[in-house]
């Protein structure tokens, strides 16, 4: 039999354990098409206002696809390895050339990528229409979507997967060849020892953590760069200590009490825990921090589209706006708006200073009071209350636009004084159409700034049916100024709300792509298990072990694999986000909550599938 039918039988035989794999990748050609197939779609290249976006946007999906496609095959392929030596030890004993050998175990994968592209590019041509739809809803975008097949995309998906695969089958080709024959045949029979716990480096990595939340928590005392960097290091640095040495002590813990390992299955389930901890360690670490990965940005991605509703109140709490106190500019806008088809809810007049050198303007308490009780703006009562009466002190108020503010503002200057900043806060004001940051002081310091600035006359107005503003502001452009600083719905809606629902989108489907990575390594991790399990549990049998307590083992012992990594990830991703809740000045609840119930319904289906693989290796022994 020659090399080529032999990789054909062998591809066919092992067809099904593969098929975790196969499912990742050919999601991934689609998807990572689908990202190509944007850049050249003509609709999206003649939609000027968005096309940046959409390039941009796509070029970075892409790369981070790649890189995901990179890690993924290549630690699929150490895998298949280490589980498949035993058999092409075998081969070696049958009197077939070691080149040989590595040329059919590269070859085997080597069909399998070339399957997931042909496969995945159908799939993602034949849904491009329905993704490109999806695309153009999460961005708000009025166009229809045609169907349309990118032959660029086409292009540009064969020859970036074919060169990833000729480097996985190079790869796999070498390691073969590497490999000796004692290595191949003895690869399933190491020795199980319980580990020895380290007790330093397992309350150090808790210590480690804890100052890595602490420099996260205090990003202003240490500054955000530095901080993000310090706390990324000392996260993964006491995550993998974590899972090294203090789960050691953990589980050393729990099997000393007797009560507790006799009970049930725990003896079955946590003995073959703790003789792997020294094995699985790294993969619990590496799944715990891609968890974080996952929460943290698809948290991210929906705070920010939760956060881009919550901030158009503040950047366009009025339909209308303008400066002016020119009252012949101030009858024709009246004009306009009286015969458009709107109706005036609310009209706002209100005076400030623009502080030049500051580059912030100047409002007196009671007129910031006035305008948050004519905007019924919720939770007002609380931020005047909050503010209080301002003697020598001042209250910031954020610029209009602002997502994050990574630094704290203690005091600022204005004119010949220096004001301490008593309170900062979000709150709508002026909106977009004056784009600077709002100092509140109390009445009689306004008046003392006033002989010294000049005094500008802001007016808001409050239409019906903002969204049909269009012909409105163009009207109005012909009768005001350049100086007025016109702003309405309309201007605002043309602005970066289309960009940040192309990232949600794409963070989507990216968060999408990393969850099969994570859930792929622990289940190809937890599958090596069962293997090495297989005779164990035929043992168990043996001596009177039913079906159902070696399944309720199983899950434990599964469950546990996904179980911690899952923990840990979490807790690390609400202090992460707690952060980014700090820094946009909003509870991130919604989104947070949002994010971990997607990621652990995804990763519950892993953990299913997973299981149900576990019992049906082991029970093929039977």
């Amino acid at each position: 039999m020659n090399s080529f039918k032999l990789t054909i039988m062998n591809f066919r035989r092992d067809i099904k354990t593969y098929g975790m794999y196969l499912m990742a990748m050919i999601f991934s050609v689609a998807t990572y098409y689908n990202f190509v197939s944007m850049r050249h779609n003509p609709q999206f290249i003649e939609a000027k206002s968005i096309s940046m976006y959409v390039k941009s946007s796509s070029m970075v999906a892409s790369m981070l696809m790649i890189l995901f496609l990179i890690f993924f095959i290549m630690y699929s392929s150490n895998f298949f390895l280490k589980q498949r030596k035993r058999e092409l030890g075998i081969y070696v004993f049958m009197g077939i050339d070691n080149y040989k050998i590595a040329f059919i175990f590269a070859a085997e994968g080597l069909l399998l990528g070339i399957m997931s592209l042909v496969v995945g590019l159908l799939l993602g041509v034949l849904f491009s229409k329905l993704f490109l739809m999806l695309l153009a809803k999460a961005a708000l975008l009025n166009m229809r979507i045609n169907f349309f097949i990118s032959e660029k995309a086409i292009i540009e998906t064969v020859a970036v997967y074919s060169v990833i695969l000729f480097i996985t089958f190079l790869k796999g080709y070498l390691d073969i060849i590497k490999t000796s024959l004692i290595d191949l045949m003895n690869t399933l029979k190491k020795a199980e020892e319980l580990p020895k716990v380290n007790y330093l480096k397992g309350i150090a990595s808790l210590i480690i953590i804890g100052v890595a939340y602490y420099i996260a928590v205090n990003y202003g005392k240490f500054g955000f760069g530095t901080a993000f960097m310090l706390t990324v290091i000392l996260v993964i640095i006491g995550t993998y200590w974590l899972f090294g040495s203090f789960l050691s002590m953990l589980i050393r813990y729990f099997i000393k009490r007797k009560d507790f390992l006799y009970k049930g299955t725990n003896i079955i389930s946590f003995s073959n825990l703790a003789f792997r901890i020294k094995d699985n360690y790294r993969t619990f670490a590496a799944a715990a921090v891609l968890v974080t990965t996952c929460i943290t940005s698809f948290g991210t991605i929906s705070s920010l589209r939760y956060f881009v509703n919550e901030n158009h109140k503040i950047e366009v709490p009025y339909t209308v706006t303008y400066i002016s106190n020119k009252q012949e500019e101030i009858n024709k806008v009246d004009e306009i708006i009286e015969n458009s088809p709107h109706k005036v809810e609310l009209r706002e007049k209100a005076n400030f200073l623009f502080i030049p050198e500051s580059r912030v303007i100047v409002v007196k308490l009671s007129t910031f009071q006035k305008v948050l009780s004519d905007l019924n703006v919720k939770d007002r009562e609380k931020v005047i209350s909050k503010i209080g009466q301002l003697g020598e002190e001042a209250a910031y108020i954020e610029k209009p636009g602002v997502w994050m503010s990574m630094l704290e503002r203690k005091d600022l200057k204005v004119g010949d004084e220096t004001y301490k900043i008593k309170d900062r806060v979000k709150v709508p004001l002026f909106g977009g159409g004056v784009p600077y940051p709002c100092v509140v002081v109390n009445d009689e310091k306004y008046e003392t700034l006033k002989l010294k600035f000049e005094e500008k006359q802001f007016n808001g107005i409050i239409l019906d049916n903002p969204e049909n503003t269009k012909d409105l502001t163009f009207q109005l452009a012909q009768v005001l100024s350049r100086e007025s600083g016109l702003y309405t719905y309309f201007i605002a809606g043309a602005t970066m709300y289309d960009l940040v629902g192309i990232v949600y989108f794409l963070g989507a489907f990216l968060f999408l792509v990393f969850v099969f990575a994570t859930g792929s390594i622990i289940y190809f991790k937890v599958l090596s298990e069962s293997f090495r399990d297989k005779g164990k549990y035929e043992i168990l049998r043996k001596l009177g072990t039913t079906d159902l307590e070696i399944q309720e083992s199983v899950s434990k012992q599964v469950g546990m694999f996904f179980l911690l990594p899952l923990i840990v990830g979490i807790i690390h991703s609400l202090v992460a986000i707690s952060v980014l809740s700090d820094l946009m000045k909003y509870r991130l609840t919604i989104p947070t909550v949002i994010s971990i119930g997607v990621f652990i319904i995804v990763y519950g289906i892993f953990y299913v599938f997973t299981r149900k693989k576990y019992i049906k290796v082991i029970e093929s022994q039977a």
